[in-house]
């Protein structure tokens, strides 16, 4: 009866606390560094926003890296292809965090059938919530950019 009892308690923390039970993914600082200066520089983010969009990738790797599905948002999308420009830096990162190259899958047209296998209709914060990461940055998941066309 007491080994029961254990294990009922040892089941009931295990789901307090979800963080226990998923690999967390941690961008190095070169890498963050990199990161955070090239989102300012070449995409025009404020400091706080170019951070935000850091720590939310690693969010999202942190999710593909535990077999979640789907897309990022624009702000993550911009962090992604920033690490992916420094070829070196990325596939060192990928090696190390994944064992391969991570590849990135961007939308057009010829791809639809595929890209469609990798996203569904519950949006990846969502996804990640329910994995249970904590204190993610909503904005920087649901913040769309304006189109050039577009008047202020």
């Amino acid at each position: 009866m007491k080994s029961i009892c254990i294990f009922a308690l040892l089941f009931v923390y295990l789901l307090e606390f979800p963080a226990l039970c998923f690999d967390i993914v941690t961008i190095p600082d070169e890498d963050l560094l990199y990161l955070n200066e090239r989102l300012q520089i070449h995409e025009h983010m404020s400091r706080e926003d170019a951070l935000n969009s850091v720590l939310e990738l690693e969010n999202y790797y942190t999710g593909v890296k535990n077999k979640l599905r789907g897309s990022p948002s624009e702000m993550v999308d911009k962090a992604w292809h920033a690490h992916i420009l420094n070829t070196k830096m990325y596939f060192r990162f990928s090696e190390t965090e994944f064992g391969r190259y991570l590849h990135h899958l961007p939308f057009w047209s010829g791809n639809v059938e595929e890209a469609a296998r990798f996203d569904d209709d519950i949006p990846m914060f969502g996804k990640l919530n329910a994995l249970g990461i904590e204190n993610m940055n909503e904005t920087v998941w649901t913040y769309r950019f304006k189109k050039n066309d577009e008047q202020c």
